[in-house]
């Protein structure tokens, strides 16, 4: 890799040393969370280590901006938009061309090989993308609407997954139990607070749209590899795995809506001065779906490692 320069060195130590602090910190609530669970459950519950703990991603995520900020716009036009299927692509990279000059992505795990090996040896297993595409306008307790709940029966969607259903609800929703320091009580969907109902009935709509944009743009990727020689459509599905390991909710349109209603569960919570009324927001995002009606829905986003969400040093969610 060439030698770093100029702003782009200067923003890299920054980087280094902000990554380096963050992890310190979360050293002792690691150890605990080791102690309390034992070493073969975690590696079950948290499979990318304390590197996808939300304080880092946090970190991964404002590295990410401001290092697109520094390079210049590829040739012929604009920097390519996560909200863009075509730049999306199905490959692991785009072309030369469509790469921002240094890529963030790089840079912000690749080169630690070589400037921290250390604290690559953590951020190695971020395998998933936290860059998310936020749903607009983005949601918030001043924007919400009325949203009637939806009694039709929901789409449907037909992808082939490669991974345990039930696992990963166990993964996910335990690892939103670690990040808290007590436990928020369970709360059914009925008994919640109307601004809990409101904004759960967003996000199944915000979802819905996002799994049907990748529902096609799955499909498209798969076709792309049938088009490029792959011999039978279950050799397609094998390459468009290996280029997106999580298959469609690694696309950063589902992973945008996640962050954003993570973050609205938290600001319902805040507003709300009766602690037992206070949701989880991983029971917002994935309890509250277990009723049968999404249980594709359920299938999508159990193939998470991890949840793609930030935390800043301020204590605000994203």
């Amino acid at each position: 890799m060439p030698d770093l320069e100029g702003e782009v060195a200067e923003l890299y130590s920054a980087y280094v040393s902000e990554l380096g602090a963050a992890l310190d910190e979360l050293e002792p609530w690691w150890e605990r969370l080791i102690a309390t669970l034992g070493r073969k459950a975690i590696k079950l519950r948290w499979p990318a280590g304390v590197a996808s703990h939300p304080r880092v991603l946090a970190i991964y995520r404002d590295y990410h901006r401001r290092f697109s900020a520094l390079g210049p716009a590829p040739r012929g036009g604009s920097t390519p938009r996560f909200d863009d299927d075509a730049a999306w692509g199905s490959e692991a990279e785009g072309a030369p061309d469509q790469l921002i000059p240094p890529a963030p992505e790089r840079l912000l795990i690749e080169r630690l090989s070589i400037e921290a090996p250390k604290l690559h040896a953590k951020l190695a297993y971020l395998v998933m993308s936290p860059i998310g595409v936020s749903p607009e306008p983005r949601p918030s307790m001043r924007t919400l609407q009325i949203v009637e709940a939806d009694t039709h029966r929901p789409q449907a969607f037909d992808f082939e997954l490669r991974h345990g259903t039930q696992r990963g609800l166990e993964r996910l929703l335990g690892a939103g139990f670690d990040l808290r320091a007590g436990g928020f009580k369970p709360v059914a969907l009925e008994h919640a607070s109307e601004f809990h109902r409101l904004a759960y009935n967003s996000y199944l709509r915000a979802l819905g749209r996002a799994l049907a944009q990748v529902e096609r743009w799955w499909a498209r990727v798969v076709d792309e590899h049938l088009q490029r020689g792959a011999d039978s459509a279950a050799r397609a599905l094998e390459r468009a795995f290996a280029d997106h390991l999580f298959g469609p909710v690694g696309h950063p349109q589902v992973i945008g809506v996640i962050q954003a209603y993570w973050a609205l569960c938290h600001e319902i919570n805040a507003a709300l001065t009766e602690i037992d009324r206070h949701v989880a927001p991983e029971q917002m995002l994935l309890g509250w779906l277990r009723d049968e009606r999404h249980q594709t829905w359920v299938d999508v986003l159990t193939a998470m490692p991890y949840w793609p969400v930030g935390l800043d040093r301020a204590g605000r969610w994203s």
